[in-house]
């Protein structure tokens, strides 16, 4: 008997009894992504029960009635109120000109079965610094807030307008006075081969975590490395077979405390090696 509340993480339930991850993916059609592994190492560190009941248009009631069975017990039943139906606008939203939101409703990719992920993610790229993108869904979508933070958003504020359309606003940070490449450039370092496995050699077999990623699509390749450097322990080093220099995951990881180590063998064939700055 595991005891749960509210803000029990969704990892935390699926470590306790992996025959969670079904019985969540039943409540509602968006919670079906955490049948994808990829997307559910991404998905289950982030987001808590009350945050998944957003996503999927659910309440914490639903998640104790398919959990109860699997032998969980819920303390404190009260859905959390919610958030972002009353919340007034921040200033910088308040204040934003109709012009400088970029409106991107992602609902028909969803409804097609598709991932939006890839080319929100290229949208805010094209979003221009201290600029707003607004991305229409019809949940609240937690886990690309949480990776949007990580990068360059500055702020973000979600507007519940109906119960099956929801606005989330990313406020793009402004251009930093010293430009971000320096910080990227002195953690990316590019290699021959000799070099890279010199840098290899200093980590024995069982400090490394191997993955290749290079048959998976678009944007499996950087879900998968970020889901694995989440867990990568101080002193190991994460090893990756890539088909190419991954810029936007160099994006990612520039404001991060890691060291990128490549070796470009040629086309489709990239070697990477990820850890911890000392």
């Amino acid at each position: 008997m595991k005891i749960i509340t509210a803000k029990t993480k969704i990892s935390e339930l699926i470590k306790e009894n992996s025959q969670s991850v079904e019985a969540i993916a039943s409540i509602a059609k968006p919670l079906e992504k955490l049948k994808n592994p990829i997307l559910r190492k991404i998905m289950a560190s982030r987001v808590t029960i009350a945050e998944a009941a957003k996503m999927g248009g659910a309440k914490v009631e639903d998640f104790k009635r398919v959990l109860a069975p699997l032998g969980f017990v819920f303390e404190g039943m009260e859905s959390p109120k919610e958030e972002t139906s009353h919340e007034p606008r921040p200033g910088w939203l308040q204040n934003a000109p109709k012009e400088d939101i970029d409106f991107y409703d992602v609902r028909p990719i969803i409804d097609d079965g598709a991932d939006p992920l890839k080319e929100i993610l290229h949208r805010f790229k094209e979003v221009p610094n201290g600029k707003i993108l607004c991305v229409v869904n019809n949940f609240v979508p937690t886990p690309l807030i949480h990776l949007l933070k990580q990068q360059k958003a500055e702020d973000s504020f979600v507007e519940n307008i109906s119960d099956k359309e929801f606005h989330t606003y990313f406020l793009k940070k402004k251009k930093e006075e010293e430009p971000a490449s320096e910080t990227a450039d002195s953690k990316v370092i590019m290699h021959d081969a000799a070099h890279f496995d010199e840098v290899l050699s200093r980590f024995e077999e069982g400090q490394l975590t191997k993955i290749d990623v290079r048959e998976l699509e678009m944007p499996g390749p950087m879900q998968a490395i970020l889901g694995e450097l989440e867990t990568l322990p101080a002193g190991n080093a994460l090893y990756i077979d890539h088909k190419r220099i991954p810029v936007y995951l160099l994006e990612e990881l520039a404001e991060k405390d890691f060291e990128v180590h490549i070796h470009n063998i040629e086309e489709g064939n990239v070697r990477m090696l990820i850890f911890y700055k000392k």
